[in-house]
């Protein structure tokens, strides 16, 4: 994708970025070389670390329900001066900034972001605008961020800064805190509900005045080049606000990087989706995609919910083939430690990348989409394909798709000498768009095999999807396009799919492409979420002129999915093909959550590739 252009909700690319909003303080030129580093780097480590680590979830022996540690205050509706005074015996001796960056970059990241201030107004670093800080409420007797800045340049990370501009529940004047300060703006009250109230308005202006706008200042002044200044809930502040900051950024340090979350892509240098989205539609060229190691950012110490390597690892894949930017969070306990199993989370995401480093760091977007087997990224410099095969074809011969360009050789990544010629796999042109690699003889990585494809002359790639017959070939609704009034869901864990879907008229539609010179029966199974209330609904499945209906059986309610086989349909010749879900009935209020369709290849024999949910 060209760099002045850009992915709108459905998916499909539009005009140049002036044209849809999309604003530049500079030549492109200038922000071209501003970002590039970023770009570069592809992972980066976000640390939440605060006095909400020391309460860790529990206020006064009593857990308090909360999402994420960080918001215990909120939550727990904790008043300002007993938090304050909790906040005042955070004593963080096991923090060893060394430690932390080392395992940044031991983990491959090429950037850290780091909690300076977060809702709770605590500044994490020596701050002289404000006595509410660890080393002046605290009486810690350092700077941790001065630290982390040194150690960050010793070991060649880029400093990010996350500080949260628009809430403050310690000011009087902020938002969010209406326990303590009840004519404030509430937490969860929209902009418009509030700005023009010359009260509400002007008393926020002061924190920005007072605290907020002078604290960046200081850290942008202090602490050295700051690669990213990290904002969050921008939506809680005007254009003007936003506007304060951003010059501020600019005047102080023109290189540093603003994340969207200043208040919108307008202000910003790159673009920030949901927080631990898996599935998502870039709405900007530039964008990094932020996950939690387990379910809150900041350190809880019930939160046991651990993502597994595998998972981290398919996310990397996932988010850098998409032309983004990965960022893993960790959250030290109160005391500066990080516990174990964040360490080793993080060094195994890191062996990955010793091995693999050379497919990620410095690459694009895939050019071929995602073929089913796995991902793929795309090295300009060295006219180079990198393929992550993660689901191995049945008879060891892999199909990479939508490629046009002849092709120079194709090698695993690993294991060549420094001095070696490199041994090609052997391949072959399957017709004008696709390209067979024997792979047989390739040893499996256990999270993901990389083969470089080293192509000649000028990229010529396709990203419509091929249906492959050796193995389940998968459309996931957040890839599909959407008709009728159901819209994608948030992205997120059990949310990864298409709901709304209040009229039974609405559909979901894919196409792909087919090279096989014989029919294909495939048997089809639907993944799908549905509570007792949408059981009994219906719906049809059609690929070209075939079609089959289904019931809609519960799987559990929402977030919970399940497969529901119907079919079978065939892939009936070589060509374009057009599969669609399409509502027939409701049962309830609205049909289902869709996340996605599989064709089984049904084998001689009548045995089918499985796939995995």
């Amino acid at each position: 994708m060209k760099r002045d252009e850009y992915m709108d909700g459905a998916g499909l690319k539009t005009g140049p970025m002036e044209a849809q909003g999309w604003k530049r303080d500079e030549f492109a030129s200038e922000f071209d070389r501003r970002i590039a580093w970023w770009r570069a780097a592809r992972f980066g480590i976000f640390v939440h670390w605060g006095p909400y680590s020391m309460l860790g979830g529990m206020w006064k022996g009593k857990r308090v329900e909360a999402n994420y540690a960080e918001h215990i205050q909120l939550r727990g509706k904790i008043p300002v001066a007993e938090y304050a005074e909790a906040a005042a015996g955070m004593k963080p001796d096991a923090f060893d900034a060394y430690e932390w960056v080392s395992l940044a970059k031991r983990a491959g990241a090429k950037y850290m972001i780091v909690t300076a201030k977060h809702h709770d107004g605590f500044a994490m670093y020596d701050s002289k605008v404000s006595d509410y800080s660890i080393t002046r409420h605290a009486h810690f007797p350092s700077d941790p961020l001065k630290a982390l800045a040194a150690a960050c340049e010793a070991e060649g990370i880029r400093l990010g800064i996350y500080y949260s501009h628009a809430m403050d529940w310690h000011h009087p004047d902020s938002q969010g805190n209406t326990l303590d300060y009840p004519d404030n703006v509430g937490a969860w009250d929209l902009l418009e509900d509030w700005v023009d109230d010359d009260g509400k308005r002007t008393r926020f202006e002061r924190y920005l005045q007072e605290k907020a706008l002078p604290q960046v200042e200081e850290l942008l002044t202090g602490y050295g080049p700051i690669g990213v200044m990290w904002f969050d809930c921008g939506h809680k502040i005007s254009d003007e606000h936003a506007e304060w900051f951003r010059d501020r950024v600019r005047r102080l340090q023109p290189d540093c990087l603003i994340n969207k979350r200043l208040r919108d892509e307008r202000f910003a240098d790159y673009g920030n989706p949901h927080d631990n989205q898996l599935r998502f539609r870039p709405v900007q060229p530039d964008w990094e995609s932020i996950h939690t190691l387990n379910d809150s950012w900041g350190f809880r110490y019930d939160d046991d919910n651990w993502k597994s390597p595998d998972e981290l690892i398919e996310q990397l894949l996932r988010v850098v083939s998409a032309g983004g930017n990965l960022v893993l969070n960790i959250g030290p306990m109160g005391s500066g430690a990080i516990d174990d199993t964040s360490r080793r989370l993080l060094e195994t995401v890191g062996r990955f990348l010793e091995y693999s480093g050379e497919a990620i760091y410095g690459t694009e977007e895939s050019p071929i989409g995602v073929p089913q087997w796995g991902w793929c990224t795309w090295k300009p410099d060295e006219s180079a394909l990198y393929l992550f095969v993660r689901d191995w074809p049945s008879d060891g011969r892999l199909i990479l798709p939508g490629l046009a360009s002849r092709v120079q050789y194709a090698q695993p990544v690993g294991g060549i000498g420094e001095h070696e010629h490199p041994r090609s796999l052997a391949f072959r042109q399957l017709g004008p768009w696709d390209v067979e690699i024997d792979v047989r003889s390739v040893r499996k990585h256990p999270y993901a095999t990389v083969i470089k494809v080293k192509i000649l002359g000028e990229l010529k790639a396709d990203p419509t999807p091929r249906f492959i017959a050796g193995m389940p070939n998968t459309f996931w609704a957040y890839d599909g396009r959407i008709e009728g009034g159901v819209h994608y869901d948030n992205g997120k864990r059990g949310h990864d799919g298409v709901t709304g879907w209040a009229d039974p008229g609405a559909a979901v539609h894919w196409t792909f492409r087919s090279e096989e010179e014989r029919p294909v029966r495939c048997r089809l199974m639907v993944t799908l979420s549905a509570d007792a209330e949408q059981a009994g609904g219906r719906f049809e499945v059609s690929l070209d002129e075939q079609k089959v209906e289904a019931t809609i059986e519960e799987t559990g309610g929402d977030g919970s999915w399940g497969e529901l086989e119907t079919g079978p349909l065939t892939v009936s010749s070589r060509g374009l093909h057009h599969l669609e879900i399409r509502g027939l009935s409701l049962a309830g209020n609205s049909l289902m959550k869709l996340r996605k369709i599989t064709l089984l290849p049904i084998e001689e024999g009548g045995k089918s590739h499985e796939a995995g949910v």
